[in-house]
């Protein structure tokens, strides 16, 4: 007669998956322990008011992490934006991503200097500026009357940082940076239900470098194509050859010239009819019989310079 599995078998049956799970269970708390926790974004809003191109103009204003993830979905960057949206909200308003240079800058200045409605007061003659505390006063000159402002702190700058056991070298990089900036872009506009909003990128410095890197990496993606309606560059340097003040680039004061010609016309150290005109008469002397003389070197007679310009 056929007897039932034993006792002993029965409970090496049920004893082996349980020693199984025993030996993966600390695999499993290391796994646990390794993998990164998630990351809530900080993020606070004020409502304000101001005047605005003579536009008087209710306003929100939100300082925000942008949590950046790798493909693997694990955060590795908190980006720090700071947004002025006019109220009430239209999805169809013109919206400008602004950022410093450096490219180690924050934004602090184009904000605070520039664009945003809160100013530093600062003295317009060019001299000392003194010692804090520095009054803020209301900036009548920011860009609210035409467009929402989003001003973009890249990694390493203001307080936006990196996140855990991120790379460095994955962010901090022209290709990198750009990347980076583009990501922060897309994930505003999908946050924001802004993707039909007309669109401008604004750069100081190695931010107009940066604008020119970041509109590549939005306009040739080939699954997230952003299409931009304008680029803003201030105090461009795209070429960084050219403004080298190194012996023998000739390029740098041929470039340089014109704009220390237009600033002496501002200052009352030369004449002309208008800036524009001044200045096209100085590029055209720059390019032509300066440029002439720099380039023969130092062994030609002075007189190779040509008629010379006394603006």
């Amino acid at each position: 007669m056929k007897t039932g599995p034993s006792l002993i078998a029965l409970a090496l049956a049920f004893a082996a998956p349980a020693a199984v799970h025993a030996q993966d269970a600390p695999a499993a708390d290391k796994a646990k322990a390794d993998k990164p926790a998630d990351v809530t974004p900080q993020v606070r809003t004020t409502r304000l008011s101001g005047t605005f191109g003579g536009q008087r103009i209710n306003y929100a204003a939100t300082i925000g992490e942008t949590i950046v993830r790798n493909k693997d979905g694990v955060p590795e960057v908190a980006v720090v934006t700071t947004a002025y949206i006019k109220e009430p909200r239209d999805p169809n308003r013109p919206v400008t991503f602004l950022f410093n240079g450096g490219p180690g800058s924050g934004t602090v200045w184009l904000m605070m200097g520039a664009f945003g409605p809160k100013r530093v007061a600062l003295p317009g003659t060019g001299v000392d500026d003194g010692a804090p505390p520095y009054p803020l006063v209301d900036n009548p000159d920011a860009l609210l009357d035409v467009t929402d402002i989003v001003f973009i702190d890249p990694p390493g700058t203001g307080f936006s940082h990196l996140i855990g056991k991120a790379d460095p070298k994955d962010y901090y990089g022209v290709t990198q940076d750009a990347k980076l900036v583009a990501s922060v872009i897309r994930l505003w506009l999908n946050d924001n239900g802004r993707w039909n909003s007309p669109k401008y990128l604004g750069g100081e410095s190695y931010g107009t470098t940066r604008s020119a890197a970041v509109a590549n990496e939005l306009m040739n993606d080939t699954y997230n194509d952003v299409a931009l309606n304008g680029i803003i560059l201030i105090s461009t340097v795209l070429d960084f050859a050219a403004g080298a003040d190194t012996p023998g680039n000739e390029l740098s004061p041929i470039t340089n010239l014109p704009s220390m010609a237009v600033t002496a016309l501002y200052h009352g150290k030369a004449q002309g009819s208008s800036p524009e005109a001044f200045a096209e008469e100085a590029r055209q002397w720059a390019i032509g019989p300066y440029a002439t003389a720099l380039l023969k070197g130092q062994n030609e007679d002075q007189r190779a310079i040509g008629t010379p310009f006394v603006g």
